[in-house]
C-alpha cells in the first residue's frame, strides 16, 4: 500500500481521547507521537519553520537525514525560537524569513529546556561526524547481524537493526514502547567510511487508536491501543547517514564490567545509541 506522508500525519489526528488522561494530556501526547513519527520533522523545522517540532526530543533518523549545512541550521533553530540575536548574516537571513523569529536576547542559555539541550547535543554529535572515519570498524561482512539496544534480550526487544549480508536492512523500535507510531523502516544498507548508510524505501506506521495509560510491562508514558498498522512506500527514498563509533568485540571493554571479559559480544555505537550484536545472522530473529 502506498500512502502519502501528509495523509498519514492527518490520520494521526483521529486518535480518540483515551482512558486515564485529561484533554490537555491527550493533546500533548498526540502531538508528540505525530512529531516522533515524522522522519522529516527536523527538515520541516529548518525549511518550513515548524519550530513546534522542537518541543520534543528529536530522533537519530530525523537528523541523520540532513547534510552539514542543514544540521547547523537545525541546531541554531533551537536558539532562534527563543529570540537569540545572531551576529552571523547567513543565520539572520535564514531566520528572518519566518514570522515567528523575534531577536531579543544576547543569551538564551537560561531558557533552554532539557529537550533543547538534548536536541543540541544530538545535532552537534552528527555535525562533528560529517566526515567521520574511525579505524578498526568492521567491514560489511562484520557488520551484518542482529544489533540490539542492550547486551541481552529480556521481556521484550529494545531498538534494533537487522543488517542482512545481501544488503537488506530492517529497523524496529523498542517493543516495550507503546507510544511509538513508527514501527519499522526497511530498505538497503551499506558502509561509507565511518557511517552506516540506510536507504529506506518503506516504513510501517501505527495509525489511529486510543491513547491510554500504560499497563503490564509497557515502559512508555502512554500507550496507543487499537491502532491500525499501515505499510507506506517512501517516495523518494529516505537516506540516513548514521556515524559508527566505539566498536569492540568484548562486552567488558564497552561496559567496564571486568567479570564479563569472557563474553565476546560485539558492540558499536550507531548514531546516538549503543548496540550489541546478538546474532551474526538476523534471519529468524525478531519475526
Amino acid at each position: 500500500m502506498c500512502t502519502p506522508m501528509r495523509f498519514i500525519l492527518a490520520v494521526l489526528l483521529t486518535v480518540q481521547v483515551g482512558r486515564g488522561f485529561d484533554a490537555d494530556e491527550i493533546e500533548l501526547f498526540l502531538r508528540r507521537s505525530e512529531v516522533k513519527a515524522d522522519l522529516q520533522a527536523g527538515y520541516r523545522a529548518v525549511y518550513e519553520g515548524e519550530i513546534d517540532n522542537l518541543d520534543f526530543r528529536l530522533t537519530d533518523f530525523q537528523v541523520a537525514f540532513l547534510d552539514g549545512h542543514e544540521l547547523m541550521l537545525l541546531r541554531n533553530t533551537v536558539f532562534a525560537r527563543l529570540g537569540y540575536i545572531f551576529r552571523n548574516e547567513t543565520l539572520l537571513d535564514h531566520f528572518r524569513q519566518f514570522q515567528w523569529y523575534g531577536p531579543e536576547y544576547d543569551d538564551v542559555s537560561p531558557m533552554l529546556s532539557d529537550d533543547d539541550l538534548w536536541n543540541i547535543r544530538l545535532v552537534r554529535y552528527y555535525e562533528d561526524r560529517i566526515d567521520h572515519t574511525v579505524p578498526g570498524l568492521p567491514d560489511e561482512e562484520g557488520m551484518a547481524g542482529f544489533w540490539h539496544g542492550s547486551a541481552a534480550v529480556g521481556s521484550g526487544y529494545s531498538d534494533r537493526f537487522l543488517l542482512f549480508e545481501e544488503g537488506k536492512f530492517v529497523y524496529r523500535g523498542s517493543s516495550m514502547d507503546g507510544s511509538s507510531r513508527l514501527e519499522e523502516l526497511s530498505g538497503m544498507w551499506s558502509l561509507d567510511g565511518g557511517h552506516l548508510v540506510l536507504d529506506a524505501d518503506s516504513a510501517s506506521y501505527l495509525l489511529g487508536g486510543d491513547i491510554i495509560e500504560p499497563y503490564a510491562s509497557w515502559g512508555s508514558e502512554y500507550v496507543i491501543e487499537n491502532g491500525v498498522r499501515t505499510e507506506v512506500e517512501l517516495v523518494p527514498h529516505r537516506v540516513f547517514r548514521m556515524p559508527l563509533d566505539g566498536y569492540t568485540n568484548n562486552y567488558a571493554e564497552c561496559s567496564g564490567e571486568e567479570e564479563y571479559r569472557h563474553l565476546t559480544v560485539p558492540y558499536v555505537r550507531i548514531g546516538f545509541g549503543g548496540y550489541w550484536r546478538i546474532s551474526r545472522d538476523p534471519a529468524g530473529m525478531d519475526y
